[in-house]
C-alpha cells in the first residue's frame, strides 16, 4: 500500500526534497476528502494553502464556474502556490471534477521554506508576478473571443441560436447521442399565418410576434435543450436524451403557451396572439441531420394540413 510519504514525493512541489521536508509537511497537515464540485480556489476568496493533489482529478476554469474548463489537473499536482507569493486571491477557479484527496498545507509552511532563501523567494515572486499577468491577458483574450463567438451564433432579434450554430451543432450532438446510445429529439415550430400577421402589423409586429415566442422557448427550454431560429418564422429545438414521448409532451406545452402568451409592442400596446405548429421527429440508427429535419418537417407539415395550431409526430 502507497504511504503518503510515498505520494507526496511524486508531488511536483516536493520532488527530490530532504526527507526533513517531508516530515515536516507530514507533521502540519492530513489529508482530506474532497467531493466532486467542491471548490478549492476561487477568486472571490482570500487564499491561505497550498493544496497537493493525492488523487482525483481537479478543474481550472477562469471567469467563473461555469465557463469552459481551461485544464484537466491530475494527481501529483500541487495548486495555490501562486496567490499564497502574490498575497492576492487566486486568478482563476480549480473544482474537483471527481472524488479525491489532498494534502492542505497552510500558507506559513510554505513560506517558511521558501524564504529560507531569500533569492529564491524574490525569484518565485517575480516569475508569479509574470504568470499572473499572462493570466490576465489569457482571460481578456478569451472573454473577447467568447463575445465574438456569442455574436457569430446567436440571433440579434431574438436572443435564440441561430442557423449558423445549428448547422455545427447537430451532427456533432446527433453523433454523441448514437456513441451513447441515447435518443435525441427534435421539435420544429412555425408561426402560424405569420406572412398575414406581418402584412397587417407591419415588420415591427411580426418582430414582437418572435420575441414573443421566443420568450416561450426559453422558459420552457430546459438546461440541456437548445432553441434556436431555424429561419424567419421557424424555430427548431434539439432536445438531449429526449424520447419520442417527452418530446411531445414538452412541444404541447410550448403550443399552448404561445397560444395564451400576449403580443405586445415595444410600448406596450396589445397585438393578437398566436399559434404555432409544430412537427416532432427523434433520431433513428445513423440518421443525419437533414434527415432528421426532413422528417420533423413533414409532420410539420401534417399540422399545418390538419388545421395549425397543433402538433404532430
Amino acid at each position: 500500500m502507497t504511504s503518503i510519504a510515498d505520494e507526496l514525493a511524486k508531488n511536483e512541489l516536493l520532488r527530490d526534497v530532504p526527507e526533513s521536508v517531508l516530515r515536516l509537511v507530514m507533521e502540519h497537515a492530513v489529508p482530506l476528502e474532497v467531493a466532486p464540485g467542491e471548490v478549492l480556489l476561487s477568486p472571490e476568496r482570500e487564499n491561505h494553502h497550498v493544496y497537493l493533489l493525492l488523487s482525483g482529478t481537479l478543474s481550472l476554469r477562469f471567469d467563473s464556474l461555469d465557463s469552459p474548463e481551461i485544464r484537466e489537473l491530475s494527481a501529483g499536482i500541487s495548486v495555490g502556490e501562486m496567490s499564497l507569493i502574490d498575497d492576492a486571491p487566486p486568478s482563476a477557479y480549480v473544482v474537483a471534477k471527481e472524488a479525491g484527496r489532498v494534502l492542505r498545507l497552510h500558507r506559513d509552511i510554505i513560506l517558511g521554506l521558501v524564504t529560507a532563501n531569500p533569492v529564491a523567494y524574490n525569484l518565485l515572486r517575480l516569475l508569479t508576478k509574470w504568470m499572473k499577468a499572462n493570466t490576465e491577458h489569457i482571460i481578456q483574450d478569451r472573454l473577447r473571443i467568447s463575445e465574438l463567438t456569442d455574436h457569430a451564433h446567436i440571433d440579434g432579434l431574438t436572443g435564440l441560436y441561430n442557423r449558423r450554430w445549428l448547422d455545427n451543432t447537430l451532427a456533432r450532438l446527433l453523433q454523441q447521442a448514437r456513441k451513447d446510445g441515447l435518443p435525441l429529439t427534435i421539435l420544429l415550430a412555425d408561426i402560424d399565418g405569420f406572412k398575414e400577421y406581418n402584412d397587417a402589423h407591419g415588420h415591427q409586429g411580426g418582430d414582437r410576434a418572435l420575441i414573443a415566442v421566443s420568450e416561450v422557448l426559453k422558459a420552457a427550454a430546459r438546461p440541456y435543450d437548445f432553441p434556436t431560429r431555424y429561419g424567419g418564422e421557424e424555430f427548431l429545438i434539439l432536445l438531449q436524451n429526449t424520447t419520442i414521448e417527452g418530446g411531445i409532451a414538452l412541444a404541447e406545452r410550448i403550443r399552448h403557451a404561445v397560444e395564451v402568451k400576449s403580443v405586445v409592442t415595444a410600448e406596450g400596446a396589445p397585438l393578437p396572439g398566436i399559434t404555432l405548429s409544430i412537427g416532432v421527429a427523434t433520431n433513428l440508427s445513423h440518421v443525419m441531420p437533414a434527415s432528421l429535419i426532413s422528417a420533423a418537417d413533414a409532420q410539420l407539415y401534417r399540422a399545418k394540413r390538419a388545421g395549425k395550431n397543433r402538433v404532430c409526430y
